[in-house]
């Protein structure tokens, strides 16, 4: 068996890391195509030892995004004739659609975000299966849909697959029983999000001084992430500098995150750890945490967010409370990366046994 996996964005090749590592292990053979983004994907799969080939680079503005893409193609093609895959494996979007449409390559791809309009008008029907998460509240048409319980996050970070790190905190200079409140900005200028400001962008003052505020009011250690942006001087000694295979432990040993990016507010809710994220973009799966296990809190606004944050802080049983809370989440979901190897191994039965009896999936609980 040979898979091709296509990943954008840093978190893609967490998804199915544990899928190549079962493939190889039973003598098939993957291969990653990288479109680079914040500079940091190549160096997450070379650490995993896959091969892998870097083809282009992300754009910010949406006309380079559209310049971007036939370059991406014909590159994409290019080495898919090389590799000859029997599946490809990809996120849902036009380079990748666009990439195989003629081709008879069975396609599987996976989608969590329901504002990436311009991903389900270009790419849709080329997918032979599409993976949904169940709180994907939108509805989208064609046959070639397969929901799971579960969340892209629950694929790398579900206790079956991973299990936290505390020397992390001791490379940060930091131990167990710290507070530590991790922030993070983006330049929001993924395809879904053009049009969209940075709550921080006109808000740095503000954030320094609260900031300030709470190392001293709660005694907790600030850092902050800003791989698609940056501050100015003021923030050097908040900056956080680490591995991007260290992100997650450090995230499962915060006390609170704060900050835009969805995707790590979906993970600290899967780690236990409380989020208030910066949007308020309806994705599902932040309202199924947010509503179904009150995990986190979407404000849209800062004045109001950074409320919330002294007022989590100011609760003596917030880890306790969140850990219950998490234990709820693990219960009712699928181990989403047993699910995804199981899928792509069997894959096109697996299909069909999905459509037939989509409860099949509780055998990776």
């Amino acid at each position: 068996m040979r898979i091709l996996f296509l990943v954008y964005h840093p978190v893609d090749p967490y998804i199915v890391f544990e899928a190549a590592k079962a493939i190889e292990d039973k003598g098939g053979k993957v291969f990653f195509i990288i479109i680079e983004k914040e500079g940091i994907i190549k160096q997450i799969v070379d650490a995993k030892g896959f091969d892998n080939k870097v083809i282009a680079s992300s754009k910010k503005s949406f006309l380079g995004k559209i310049s971007n893409t036939i370059k991406i193609i014909y590159r994409v093609r290019r080495l898919t004739k090389k590799f000859k895959p029997d599946i490809v494996f990809s996120p849902a979007g036009p380079y990748t659609s666009l990439a195989f449409k003629g081709s008879r390559l069975p396609l599987i791809c996976w989608e969590d975000t329901e504002t990436a309009t311009f991903n389900f008008k270009y790419s849709n029907k080329r997918i032979d299966s599409l993976l949904l998460i169940d709180s994907f509240y939108k509805e989208l048409p064609g046959d070639n849909i397969i929901r799971f319980n579960g969340y892209k996050e629950l694929a790398y970070l579900h206790p079956n697959v991973f299990t936290p790190d505390s020397g992390v905190l001791h490379d940060l200079g930091l131990k167990t029983t710290d507070k530590i409140v991790l922030m993070r900005f983006s330049a929001l200028n993924a395809m879904h999000d053009v049009g969209l400001e940075s709550e921080a962008i006109q808000n740095d003052d503000v954030i320094l001084e609260f900031i300030k505020k709470i190392e001293i009011n709660f005694d907790v250690k600030v850092f902050i992430s800003v791989t698609e942006r940056d501050l100015d001087h003021r923030f050097d000694k908040y900056k956080l500098n680490i591995e991007p295979a260290n992100y997650s432990h450090l995230l499962a040993h915060c006390t609170l995150y704060l900050g835009e990016g969805t995707t790590t507010a979906a993970e600290a809710g899967v780690l236990g750890v409380p989020w208030i994220a910066l949007r308020d973009q309806p994705l599902g799966y932040l309202i199924d945490q947010e509503e179904n296990y009150e995990l986190g809190f979407r404000i849209a606004e800062i004045t109001p967010a950074l409320k919330k944050v002294e007022e989590l802080l100011s609760n003596e049983m917030l880890k306790s409370k969140w850990e219950t809370k998490r234990d709820k989440l693990i219960n009712d979901k699928i181990d989403v990366s047993a699910f995804i190897t199981w899928f792509i191994m069997n894959y096109p039965k697996s299909h069909e046994t999905m459509i037939k009896n989509p409860n099949f999936q509780n055998n990776f609980k």
